[in-house]
């Protein structure tokens, strides 16, 4: 039997004979997993890797054509004696592709070896571009009739071998407009419809988002991101979700802030939350609570304590439970039963907690006056931290000693910290200290403590 070929007769279920063909392409393969790369020269090294790559998109290109013919000859499943249902489904048990990636390759295979993009089919089988090309005009042109399609595809070539795919895909946006303008406006009415935002509170008290936003306003909210996305700077580890998180945070803080929302209840919407004397005081007691219903650690409510507007509620509360005596059993256990009790009473009623009753209710105040802010944006010109450098508009007015523990709140008393750092000071249980030369820096961890 010649060495290229093997037998083709009815295989078995796991086989891994080698088809007709194919067996030199293996062997080449096992030879250049063999190599010693080590003794390479870099130009040599860095060349072998273009060329690999280039070749990846041949080999690609061939795949996508034989798997074209499969898909047309119905012969899917046919290596074991089996006709599959559909060939996208047959390469998700044979192959192990996700149901995307399978529908996926079998549509760029039609579109190039059985549609109109036979261009492009050249353009990969020479490695002229890469399968990531091959996908966005495959699926840029699947709505348009052949005439179109075979008039437009020289054009969306020539940008796909100087482009990449993701600029190539808004190039073909935009051609597609050009070439079909009323079948553009109906898509561009179907997604607007579309849009929508979905906002749920997870167990563990997170918010998830989850949506889809129209063109122009994802527009808005990119350009809107953008400048509050950046690294602050060298010590700046954030991620870009983590960064991105934060900028949206920062956007919502600045149109609470801003004071120019509509009323909710008759009130300026804010950040409310509720939480007992005692525990704000860092004594045993629960969380507090936000005003969407979310906890919020003792920890956080003393940072937001910091710079925010505090009004004095003193209340009873009135259990709506029975008797508690069977929590007297033995071991700790009736202890911690009480405890919880103990805690669910202080959630709001519509968490199941006890009915307060207002005795006193005092003044809304401002914990920094709005000048005592501006003579901290003069005199810090942003945060404090050494080598942070956001500006006043991002931070906080943090007491370097907590009011809650007798710290004034005065100029001599505080600093500006943007709110990372703030996070940081409190949650992160870091200390802000003064090096000899006056600058601000975190150490830590700090042992819980009154300065905050």
């Amino acid at each position: 039997m010649d060495s290229n070929t093997v037998s083709i007769g009815q295989p078995t279920r796991g086989s891994v004979e080698q088809p007709a063909g194919l067996a030199a392409l293996a062997t080449a393969v096992d030879e250049l997993a063999s190599q010693d790369l080590s003794g390479l020269p870099d130009g040599m090294a860095a060349a072998r890797v273009l060329a690999l790559r280039r070749l990846l998109e041949r080999l690609e290109c061939q795949w996508l054509r034989e798997l074209a013919a499969v898909d047309a000859r119905g012969a899917a499943g046919a290596e074991l004696g089996e006709r599959a249902p559909s060939t996208a489904g047959w390469l998700r048990a044979r192959v192990r592709l996700t149901a995307g990636a399978a529908l996926q390759r079998v549509r760029v295979a039609r579109a190039l070896h059985r549609g109109p993009l036979s261009g492009t089919a050249a353009a990969l089988a020479a490695g002229e571009l890469s399968y990531g090309h091959a996908v966005v005009l495959a699926g840029g042109t699947e709505n348009l009739d052949a005439e179109t399609t075979a008039t437009a595809e020289p054009v969306l070539l020539e940008a796909a071998r100087r482009l990449d795919p993701a600029r190539l895909r808004r190039v073909v946006e935009h051609l597609r407009v050009i070439a079909s303008p009323d079948r553009e406006e109906r898509l561009a009415r179907h997604r607007f419809e579309q849009r929508g935002l979905h906002v749920a509170g997870t167990w563990q008290g997170m918010v998830a988002l989850q949506g889809l936003l129209d063109p122009e306003a994802g527009e808005a909210l990119l350009a809107a991101l953008d400048p509050l996305t950046r690294p602050a700077g060298p010590q700046d580890h954030r991620t870009g979700p983590q960064r991105r998180a934060d900028a949206l945070t920062e956007l919502a803080r600045r149109s609470l802030a801003g004071g120019w929302l509509p009323e909710s209840g008759g009130a300026r919407p804010q950040v409310t939350v509720t939480i007992d004397l005692a525990t704000l005081l860092d004594h045993p007691g629960p969380h507090g609570v936000f005003g969407w219903g979310g906890p919020v650690s003792p920890e956080t409510a003393r940072r937001l304590a910091c710079d925010a507007a505090l009004t004095r509620v003193v209340c009873t509360r009135h259990p709506t439970t029975g008797s508690h005596d069977h929590d007297t059993m033995a071991g700790g256990q009736g202890g911690l039963a009480r405890r919880l009790r103990d805690g669910l009473a202080l959630l709001p009623p519509v968490l199941g907690g006890a009915r307060p009753e207002i005795l006193d209710l005092g003044r809304t105040t401002r914990v920094v006056s709005p000048g005592l802010r501006k003579a901290l944006a003069v005199r810090d010109g942003g945060c404090v931290v050494a080598g942070c450098g956001r500006p006043p508009a991002w931070c906080d007015a943090h007491h370097v000693r907590h009011w809650l523990h007798g710290g004034p709140t005065s100029l001599d008393n505080l600093v500006l910290v943007c709110r990372a750092h703030h996070r940081e000071v409190h949650e992160g249980c870091q200390h802000l200290s003064r090096d000899p030369t006056g600058r601000r820096t975190l150490t830590g961890p700090r042992r819980r403590q009154p300065a905050a």
